[in-house]
C-alpha cells in the first residue's frame, strides 16, 4: 500500500500549496491567446501611421475618469520598437494611452501584437462605435484598396453583413465636402441620399438634410417620384434663326410657267405629273404649317 509522502518541512509544504494554486490560473504555453503584461508608459509611443488623426479632448478626459474609477478594462496592443530596444509602438489603444497619461499612470496593461500592425490598427478603428459615417466608409475603402480584399472578406473580418459594407461604401459617392459636414446626420439618412443619382434633386435634398428639415421617410418618398424633365430651351430670337421668306420672283416664275404649260393644250408626261405632285405636296405642307 503506497503512502503519500509528506513534505519534510511545514514551510516547504506551504510553499508547494501556494505554487499549485497559482499554477491552476496560469495560461498554458501552447495557448492561442497572448499574455497581457504591464508596459512602462514612458517606453510607449504612438504609431506615426495611426489611421485616426482627430482625438476629442473631452472624450479623453471622460475615459480618463472612467479608467481612474474602474481601472483599465481592455489592454492596448503594442509592437516592439525597431528603432529603440526595450521600447514599444502603439498598434491600437491610443485613447487609453492618452487617458492613462492624463491620470499620471506609470504603466499600462498591454498585449504584444506580432501580426500586421497596420491591419490591426485599421480593424480596431473600424470596430469602434464612435466613428463618423465618413470615417467608417473611408476606412473600409482603405482596407479594400490597401489589402486587396473583397467586400465579402471585409464583412467577415468586421463581423458585418455584405449589405452593410456595400451601403457603407456607397456613402463615398456623395461629395466629400458634404460628407465632412454631415457628421451630425444619421447614417441611414446618408445612405438614402447616396442612392440618388447626382443632379439637382440630390443637391436639393442634401441641402434640406443639412438644414435639419429632411426625414428618411420624406427622402424615400422623394426618391420614388420621377425626376422632373429639364425645361425645353427657349427659341433663339436672333435674326439668323428667323425663317427665310420665299422669293417673289421665284413664285412669279413658277406661276407663269404653269400657266404657259396649261395654255399649250398638250398632255403632261408621266415624269411631269410626278414632279408636279411632289411640288403640290410641298406647297400643301407649307400652307398647313
Amino acid at each position: 500500500m503506497s503512502r503519500t509522502r509528506k513534505p519534510a518541512s511545514p514551510v516547504l509544504g506551504a510553499a508547494m500549496s501556494v505554487i499549485e494554486a497559482a499554477a491552476e490560473g496560469l495560461v498554458p504555453q501552447d495557448s492561442r491567446f497572448r499574455h497581457s503584461f504591464e508596459a512602462p508608459l514612458a517606453r510607449i509611443r504612438p504609431d506615426p501611421a495611426q489611421p485616426r488623426r482627430q482625438f476629442d479632448e473631452a472624450e479623453i478626459a471622460s475615459l480618463a475618469a472612467t479608467m481612474a474609477a474602474e481601472g483599465q478594462l481592455q489592454p492596448v496592443l503594442l509592437k516592439r520598437d525597431p528603432a529603440q530596444r526595450g521600447n514599444w509602438i502603439l498598434v491600437a489603444g491610443e485613447r487609453r494611452w492618452r487617458a492613462a497619461r492624463q491620470n499620471g499612470w506609470t504603466s499600462l496593461l498591454a498585449i504584444e501584437h506580432e501580426g500586421d500592425a497596420a491591419l490591426a490598427a485599421l480593424l480596431e478603428n473600424l470596430q469602434r462605435v464612435d466613428l463618423t459615417p465618413a470615417e467608417e466608409a473611408r476606412g473600409v475603402q482603405r482596407l479594400i484598396t490597401e489589402r486587396k480584399l473583397s467586400q465579402a472578406e471585409v464583412a467577415t473580418m468586421l463581423g458585418r453583413s455584405a449589405g452593410e459594407i456595400s451601403a457603407t461604401l456607397r456613402l463615398l459617392t456623395l461629395p466629400p465636402d458634404f460628407l465632412d459636414r454631415a457628421t451630425p446626420l444619421p447614417r441611414n439618412l446618408l445612405v438614402e441620399l447616396a442612392r440618388l443619382e447626382p443632379g439637382a434633386r440630390r443637391d436639393r435634398l442634401m441641402a434640406q438634410a443639412e438644414a435639419g428639415s429632411l426625414t428618411v421617410r420624406a427622402l424615400r418618398a422623394a426618391r420614388a417620384e420621377p425626376e422632373a424633365e429639364p425645361p425645353a430651351p427657349a427659341p433663339d430670337p436672333s435674326p439668323a434663326a428667323a425663317p427665310r421668306p420665299l422669293s417673289p420672283a421665284l413664285l412669279a416664275q413658277l406661276s407663269a410657267g404653269l400657266e404657259q404649260r396649261r395654255g399649250d393644250g398638250t398632255p403632261l408626261t408621266p415624269a411631269e405629273r410626278r414632279r408636279l405632285r411632289e411640288i403640290r405636296q410641298q406647297i400643301d405642307a407649307l400652307l398647313d404649317f
